[in-house]
């Protein structure tokens, strides 16, 4: 596969070239013809909020979709998060495999140490995250008439102990307390409490890579309460949720990727997304096997056989 786009901010800009080719697992990534060896910076040049329909994967999946869905859209408004997310994962492996090894308690202990400090920032970045986008998609869902079915809840998985209510924990420290510090400590006691268990498993049973972000529609299990229809709505109302946080937190108004629109949705609340869009002052691009209603300044084009027809606003 091989891509090109040219993007700029407007006519008298230069812009920037982007491309990427991959062939079998070798991958390459070119900004202005000079390869990028981080992934990262690559991708920071240009954003894109997407919706398509294996998006809807997001809600009937298990939770490792949702934690890596809401850990880019965090680490697309702040790139600590995946230089966090990155040294974590690596640092979960090695724990792991001392654990697998049998390995002795100081040197499980130091891993320990480490993996409390980052998983303590990823939990207060992904709770933080999640007050901000709650406000969006309050106001998104009275939008599409839907008012605040759509609920999402942050809990911390362990082994043993059941699930902890993130939300509750942090929201309610007291003044002055730093979120992070209270996070490494209920970590820090659960690590100390499960210790003879890893032993046993050979694994480790706490921690970020463990936790959960619940949805809800109606106040019930979206996964089994929301008709397909209904999870299709919810998925685009956080799609847009999270272009308008990515907006306000980095000035710059992403590109917004609306594949199949048209599928299980009414014509009400077709137009009530595109009403929204329309208000967001992003690029949008929306594919659909129908013809859409016109807006102002929108083109439409003709995919056939190949060729590109257009037709002008």
């Amino acid at each position: 596969m091989y891509l090109r786009g040219d993007f700029a901010r407007g006519e008298d800009e230069s812009g920037v070239r982007l491309e990427a080719a991959i062939n079998g697992s070798a991958r390459k990534y070119k900004v202005n013809g000079t390869e990028e060896a981080d992934l990262f910076s690559y991708l920071n040049r240009v954003h894109a909020v997407i919706f398509f329909p294996e998006s809807l994967r997001f809600v009937k999946e298990g939770p490792h979709l949702r934690r890596a869905v809401f850990d880019r859209a965090v680490a697309a408004e702040d790139e600590r998060h995946l230089v966090d997310s990155r040294e974590y994962a690596r640092l979960l492996v090695e724990r792991n495999r001392i654990l697998k090894q049998g390995g002795d308690s100081d040197m499980i202990d130091v891993w320990e140490e480490r993996l409390l400090k980052i998983a303590a920032r990823i939990v207060v970045r992904r709770h933080t995250y999640l007050k901000t986008l709650r406000r969006y998609i309050t106001i998104i869902g009275e939008r599409m008439g839907v008012g605040s079915l759509l609920g999402i809840k942050y809990l911390g998985g362990t082994f043993s102990r059941g699930t902890q209510d993130w939300e509750v924990i942090l929201g309610g420290l007291r003044k002055g307390r730093d979120p992070e510090e209270k996070t490494r400590e209920f970590l820090g006691e659960i690590a100390e409490s499960l210790k003879s268990k890893e032993r046993e498993l050979k694994r480790m049973l706490w921690g970020s890579h463990l936790d959960e972000f619940e949805l809800s529609w109606g106040g019930r299990s979206a996964k089994e309460a929301a008709s397909q229809g209904e999870q299709r709505l919810l998925t685009i109302i956080l799609a847009m949720a999270t272009a308008e946080s990515y907006a306000k937190k980095r000035k710059d108004e992403p590109i917004v990727l609306l594949d199949d629109l048209s599928s299980e949705l009414d014509e009400e609340k077709r137009s009530a997304i595109l009403g929204y869009l329309e208000t967001m002052g992003t690029q949008v691009f929306i594919t659909s096997t129908e013809k859409q209603k016109r807006y102002k300044n929108a083109g439409m084009y003709l995919v056939k056989d190949g060729q590109i027809f257009t037709e002008h606003p």
